[in-house]
């Protein structure tokens, strides 16, 4: 793999280079593959196969000279897998040995006698392909042609065989068709994702010292060229849907949309990206004109899944953002999108699922093949604020978010990771005085600005921006094109969900509970399941911290639902130990603990170990503390829907709160696991909910 890589730039490495094909044959290739055992017509038929460019058998077999019995007797058939009339090698690795050992003579006769096949088959094309390949000096007749066949596969997405085919057609070009193909090739590896190589051909397409006096491509080589340079230097606004067509056209104004309408109309933005879902995903590389005539390059599908896994985050849903992501990371050039908001959404993905980085993100972040927008840079602070989290370094914690969002401005308040509340880190750090300060700052920006979410629950005035520095929110993803009523009320309804929560991690005994409230209508009004979660963990940290143990033990419930419901496992892993561990916030005043001060919590919750398997609690959670009687949680908690339930769905209800699976329900109250099954529902129409999770949710609220 190191000889590999010797032979190999910088930017192959990256991925912002086109990987020659078929790879070479380092040392490393050859031990794993072994002698191969082929006689002088295994290795013609094998060298037909590796430069074969459409994988039917029949053409294999009239290139080779050879039957398809004496195929499947010899050597060759051992590394040809031949099935449906197709052919394919075992393992790639096969086929970078057989061209490397070829001569150059070898390679010409298997090129002319493909050509040959395909003039006979009525493929002129794919016959042209392979003359261009036999011919020893440039031909000047076969570049129009070439040039031709690489602008449709660019209009059928197929990005790796446009570069491929373009170049060729630039070797044996002149001038006018010289810089066409310099121009598509460019523009080829733009969208490809490789935008080194996109430079490279699109600054040959408009010199005029290199591509001839004239230069026909040049206009719209320019407008690439200026692309791929706002990629490498991060501008989250480089790809506008003027710069595509077809799919790809829509695939971006469907993704720039999204992001514009994220915080202020959630649904809107899920209905948009809804319309293009059964667009075809980028073709990979493969045989020629396989696939859909009409597919979305990688860029394009790059800067689609980013934007679904954006809006899947920001619903809350972790478990559908990460998977969405993880296979966008596999096969497009996703640190490209948006001035890399991919990369910041799989690092906060990651800790918040896993508590740790994968080595996935890793690699990601160094696919960057430039700068990455200065957002996504105040991102990294909010994910170390993660890590001390984890560790319980409240303090440092709060001090990176303050750092994070000095930085970010209103940009990453748009982004909308999931993030823990500075105020509330302070207080878990006994470090009064600073979160009280740092609510008062809040609290100015949120009270006297000009409300753009109507119904926020906070009185709004006149004379104000809204914006966090004298209504300057810096560059970032709002962007030229990216800005405006799409993003109004997004930084407004964070700041207020964070003053709400602000005012619940402060609050003393008789103003807890309606802080409680508003902090739960806040996290409502924003619809996501995690950040109810982790109001409802904060809720559960303040009654602790008043010495309420019922009640801290029942928000701590309903944490750990929304968290599992999320997939937020890391976030789920501390609501669990909490359930189980006494003092899991810093004790009261008076109490036995930590000096206040001192920076971390009596006992700080373990850092999450995600190879553990996750320990299902055994029963309903007690709701006092150690030593005292046990309360029946959800015979408190569901007193209030005495008058819309009956007596049997409010045993149902009571025993589903209590976090009681159906089967656990039906073995209490003597029933089957259907009538369980249907008093539940009936229970869910009459309350207006639609899960377990938001039941318990709701008997939380009172």
């Amino acid at each position: 793999m190191d000889q590999t890589a010797r032979m190999l730039d910088e930017e192959h490495l990256v991925g912002t280079a086109l990987m020659p094909d078929p790879l070479p044959a380092a040392r490393a290739v050859r031990e794993a593959v072994g002698p191969l055992g082929l006689d002088d017509d295994a290795r013609r038929v094998l060298l037909v196969a590796a430069v074969a460019v459409v994988d039917r058998t029949e053409l294999l077999l009239a290139a080779s000279g050879t039957d398809i019995d004496t195929l499947m007797a010899g050597p060759a058939g051992r590394h040809l897998h031949l099935v449906g009339g197709r052919f394919r090698f075992h393992h790639p690795r096969v086929r970078s040995v057989v061209h490397d050992d070829a001569d150059l003579a070898s390679r010409t006769a298997a090129h002319v006698a493909l050509a040959e096949v395909h003039r006979k088959a009525d493929e002129p094309l794919i016959a042209m392909w392979h003359t261009a390949l036999s011919t020893l000096a440039g031909d000047p007749l076969l570049a129009d042609g070439l040039v031709e066949l690489a602008e449709q596969h660019l209009a059928r997405g197929d990005v790796h065989r446009a570069h491929e085919v373009a170049r060729e057609a630039a070797s044996h070009g002149t001038d006018r068709v010289r810089s066409r193909a310099f121009a598509v090739a460019g523009r080829a590896a733009l969208w490809a994702g490789h935008v080194h190589d996109a430079v490279v051909y699109l600054r040959r397409a408009t010199s005029p010292s290199d591509a001839g006096s004239s230069a026909a491509g040049a206009p719209d080589a320019a407008r690439s060229l200026g692309i791929a340079l706002a990629l490498l230097d991060g501008r989250p606004d480089a790809v506008v849907p003027e710069d595509a067509a077809g799919p790809d056209r829509a695939a971006i104004a469907a993704a720039r949309k999204t992001i514009r309408l994220l915080d202020g109309a959630p649904g809107e933005a899920a209905a948009i990206l809804s319309e293009v879902a059964e667009l075809a995903p980028a073709r990979q590389p493969g045989w020629w004109f396989d696939g859909p005539d009409e597919a979305l390059t990688p860029l394009a599908e790059a800067h689609l899944r980013v934007a679904q896994s954006y809006l899947a985050l920001r619903l809350g849903n972790i478990t559908e953002a990460a998977s969405v992501l993880d296979d966008a990371v596999e096969r497009l050039p996703v640190a490209l999108a948006f001035g890399g908001l991919g990369i910041a959404l799989a690092r906060r993905l990651d800790l918040v699922r896993d508590g740790h980085l994968r080595r996935a993100t890793t690699a990601l972040e160094a696919s960057v093949p430039g700068q990455v927008a200065p957002v996504v840079r105040a991102a990294t602070l909010g994910d170390r604020a993660q890590t001390a989290v984890f560790d319980g370094r409240w303090v440092e914690a709060a001090t990176l978010l303050g750092l994070a969002a000095e930085r970010g401005g209103d940009e990453l308040r748009r982004l909308w990771l999931p993030t823990p509340d500075p105020v509330e880190l302070l207080v878990l750090a006994g470090q009064d005085r600073a979160a009280r300060r740092s609510h008062e700052r809040l609290r100015l920006r949120v009270l006297p600005s000009v409300g753009s979410d109507p119904g926020g629950g906070y009185p709004t005035g006149a004379g104000h921006t809204g914006t966090g520095h004298a209504g300057h929110t810096g560059p970032g993803l709002a962007g030229p094109g990216m800005s405006g009523g799409g993003f109004s009320g997004g930084p407004m309804r964070r700041r207020r969900l964070d003053l709400a929560r602000a005012e619940l991690a402060l609050a003393d005994a008789s103003g807890v509970n309606r802080a409680r409230e508003r902090a739960v209508e806040a996290s409502l009004r924003v619809g996501s399941t995690f950040e109810r979660g982790l109001t409802e963990l904060v809720a559960a940290r303040s009654f602790a911290r008043l010495g309420l143990p019922g009640d801290a033990a029942a928000h701590l419930l309903g944490a750990h639902e929304l968290f599992e419901e999320s997939g937020a496992k890391a976030w789920e892993h501390i609501a669990e130990q909490a359930l189980t561990t006494p003092g899991f916030v810093r004790e009261a005043p008076g109490q036995a603990g930590s000096a206040p001060g001192d920076g971390r919590a009596a006992e700080a919750p373990p850092r999450p170990d995600v190879g553990r398997p996750r320990r299902e609690p055994a029963g309903p959670v007690p709701t006092e503390a150690p030593g005292e009687p046990v309360v029946d949680a959800g015979e408190e908690l569901c007193g209030q829907w005495t008058d819309l339930l009956t007596e049997r769905e409010l045993d149902v209800a009571r025993l589903v709160v209590q976090g009681r699976t159906n089967r656990q329900v039906a073995a209490n109250l003597y029933v089957s696991v259907r009538t369980v099954e249907v008093h539940l529902g009936r229970v869910f129409r009459k309350l207006g909910v639609r899960s377990r999770t938001e039941l318990a949710v709701l008997a939380l609220r009172g």
